[in-house]
Order: structure tokens, then sequence, then C-alpha cells
């Protein structure tokens, strides 16, 4: 059997040379309705998705982070009807609403709290805060999202600060040491956070848009992927501490030495802005994984001895609807989810990421 020759590109440039020479209109007539074909048939992939796989695999190497929580239209949280079976962790808060919610809650996240000191909350706050996005390999920083160090670094080049999300000067209580244990100490208000933390200072929260910044003298804007944090752990701190509490009267949250650091000056807010970020910055894996450590997670100091977790959680993260019933004047009904969706709703990733039955005997590993 004859061996077929072998066409090489060489010889193919070589005919379509010869071809062109003969008849120069009929070979580029040619290559114009090929080059139509292609791009018509480009076109027609792209728009009827066929194409999507192929063009998105390098943004589906970071996808972006996905609401945890299904919200309607207007940013309200639907109703989350499961973990309120018996032994669960919001057990009693079920059917509740209001002044009954809220002091209902009040006792679920204070029976089995455990009080962590400022100095112990350094060491917590190198595991709780881990960045998810960068694989738990660095601590995710405040309101700049600064790359941290994995431990506790107070001097020298590297070095990271616990912030005071509801500013100690505000918290009613004397400035914080070492040996705090207090409002002023409760992780759940720290977040681990470098050199920004002297351009917050206790500046109150305000809008504003983009990266952090200061709005005017007395205020602070903590940044579009912060301001639903810093909502979920104020509204936190209202709750669990009676003698807190949140406000629109930008009077009571200016900077003021007479009332810094004594229960006069126990405020925060605004409240209504911190109600309108909580719904435009959803929860993320972040929180719920840093409210997972908080609760139960084990951290140890630089000499291996384990420190108690502080072992309640915050309620905002696990169900943020509750804000809308407990400062929005909602009831339940006016939060579920239309009933054709609602079996759906009911084992969405909410419950695969941080519980479908919670107890206080489950343990958590981040």
């Amino acid at each position: 059997m004859a061996k077929k020759k072998k066409v090489t590109s060489n010889k193919v440039t070589k005919h379509v040379k010869k071809a062109y020479k003969k008849n120069p209109k009929a070979v580029t007539t040619l290559f114009i309705i090929v080059l139509l074909l292609v791009v018509g048939a480009f076109v027609y992939l792209y728009l009827n998705g066929y194409l999507d796989e192929y063009l998105n695999q390098e943004e589906d190497k970071n996808p972006p982070v996905e609401s945890l929580y299904e919200q309607d239209e207007n940013g309200f949280y639907y109703y989350n009807l499961t973990g309120y079976d018996s032994g669960d962790y919001y057990y009693r808060a079920k059917d509740l609403a209001g002044e009954d919610l809220a002091q209902e809650l009040h006792i679920i996240i204070n029976d089995g709290f455990n009080k962590v000191s400022y100095g112990d909350a350094r060491y917590i706050l190198a595991m709780s805060d881990r960045d998810p996005k960068n694989n738990n390999e660095s601590v995710r920083g405040m309101y700049d999202n600064d790359v941290i160090a994995t431990y506790w670094i107070g001097t020298g080049e590297g070095r990271w600060q616990r912030e005071h999300v509801w500013p100690n000067s505000k918290l009613g209580v004397p400035s914080v040491d070492n040996n705090t244990k207090n409002q002023a100490s409760d992780v759940h208000n720290l977040r681990a956070i470098t050199g920004i933390n002297q351009t917050r200072s206790n500046r109150y929260f305000n809008e504003g848009d983009g990266s952090a910044k200061t709005i005017g003298t007395e205020a602070f804007y903590p940044g579009d992927d912060h301001k639903g944090d810093v909502a979920r752990i104020l509204f936190y701190m209202d709750i669990m501490y009676e003698e807190l509490e949140l406000t629109n009267d930008t009077t009571k949250l200016t900077n003021n030495s007479a009332t810094n650091y004594t229960p006069a000056g126990a405020y925060s807010g605004l409240l209504n802005l911190l109600i309108k970020w909580h719904k435009e910055d959803p929860v993320d894996e972040f929180e719920v994984q840093r409210n997972n450590f908080i609760y139960n997670g084990i951290a140890t100091n630089p000499n291996g001895k384990e420190i108690t977790p502080q072992g309640n959680r915050n309620p905002f993260i696990d169900k943020p609807e509750l804000v809308h019933l407990i400062w929005e004047g909602k009831e339940i009904e006016d939060l579920i989810k239309p009933e054709e969706d609602t079996v759906e709703m009911a084992y969405t990733k909410i419950n695969i990421i941080y519980y479908v039955k919670l107890s206080k005997d489950e343990k958590w590993f981040c």
C-alpha cells in the first residue's frame, strides 16, 4: 500500500498563494464568508450561553460569596423555621417577636456565657478571625481587610490590635486592660485590626460608600464589606448588655469627655442605618465561622494553655430575620416565604453551613 503524502503547513500556504494568484476575488470572497461564519457561530454560542463555562473559568476560581440567607426584594430576611426544636440553642425564642423576643434572647445568650479576659481575647481572635477567602491562612482585618498574622503580634512589624466595634469609651465601663472581664472584653464585639483602628477611634458609624473612611470629624464609615458585620455586632451588644442602648440621636453618639467611660455615655448607632446595612450587606461565611469559634472553639495562649470558649452566639448571624422582629415591628407571618417555596427554604445551604439541630452539646470545628 502506497504511503499517503504528508501535508505540511508550507504546502497548504503554497496552494493558497497559487489559488489567490489565479483568482484573487474568489479567494478573498471565500475568506470573508468563512470569517463571517466563524464570527456568527461565536456570537450565537455566546448569546445562548454555550461558552459560559469556558469564559468563566478564571472567575470561578474565586467565586463571589453568596448570601447564606434568602431575602425578599426589600431586603427582609425570610423567617427560618429550623433550629427551634427542644434542646436547640434558640428553642425558647420560638414564635416570639418584639420585646418578648429581645428579653428571651438576652437570657439565651447569657446562659452558659463565660467571661473571657481582654488579654485572652488576643489569642481567640487569632483563631476566630481567620479569613476563609484566604483558606484561613491569615486573619482578616476589620474595616480594611488587612492581611494579619495568625498569632498575636503586639509590637514591631506586623503588629495588630483589638478593635472595639462598640467603642470602649461608649460601653459604660472604665478603659480596658488585659485583666478586664466585662462588656469591654466580649469577643463578639472585638475584631482584629491594624492601623485603621486609630482612624476609627470612637467615632460613631454613619453613611458612606466604598472603602472605610471618616465622615466629617465625628463619624466613620466602616466600608461596604464590613457595614453588615458592624450592624450585627452592635445588635448583639444591645441585647446582651442591658446598660447599652442603640439610638438615632447623634448628640448621644459624638465624643464627650464628660460621659466617656461612664453609664451616661453607653450609646451606639445609628440604629436605623444599622438596620439598612444589615439588609444590604448580608451574613457571609466569615461571620458564620467566627460565630461558631467564639461559641465553642478552643484557642491556646503562648504557653499552650487552653482558653475556655466564651460559650455564646450572636443570634443575628444565626437568624438575621430576628432584627426585623425586634427593631422594625414585624411579625413572624410578615417574614414567611410564600408557601410554594417553604420546603425548599427549610433545607437550604443555611442548615448545611451552620446547623441542622444546634444544641449546646455539639462541637464546632473551623
